[in-house]
């Protein structure tokens, strides 16, 4: 992986072919004390693992994608969960047909490269379980 910090705390990343995607945002937040960020990336994927969240069951469906696909959008947040930096990332990927799927990203290898813009948010928001939804929900003091 590289990265380069722009302005205001824009970080451009490049990973290179064979690093895990989650990971290695995860990895970077880690060193740089990222505790919330949004990010966004183009690039390539090879055998992703994709899932979709149904809430009446609370439970992922997950499908792992034989091949090399086109990342046409890559997006996701960093927030705390239980003191570390949690990645959760969507995915849209297209196959050498032009076909396009898309999903929760569980994880995936670099094919080729991968190029993301990540902001660091600052601050240090927490998401917390919750047994309603079944999922990791920030915790926020407003609302509406």
């Amino acid at each position: 992986m590289f990265y380069s910090n722009m302005e205001n705390r824009t970080f451009l990343i490049r990973l290179e072919k064979g690093e895990p995607i989650n990971s290695s945002i995860r990895k970077l937040c880690e060193k740089l004390g990222i505790k919330n960020a949004y990010f966004s990336g183009i690039g390539s994927v090879e055998n992703p693992t994709l899932a979709h969240y149904r809430v009446d069951s609370k439970r992922y469906k997950e499908k792992e994608m034989d091949g090399i696909f086109e990342v046409t959008g890559l997006v996701g947040n960093v927030a705390v969960f239980e003191g570390n930096p949690l990645v959760h990332s969507h995915i849209n990927i297209s196959d050498d047909e032009m076909r396009a799927i898309g999903g929760h990203l569980v994880e995936g290898t670099v094919s080729a490269t991968l190029e993301i813009v990540l902001q660091d948010l600052g601050g240090e928001r927490t998401k917390k379980h919750s047994e309603e939804i079944g999922l990791k929900l920030f915790e926020l003091g407003e609302s509406l």
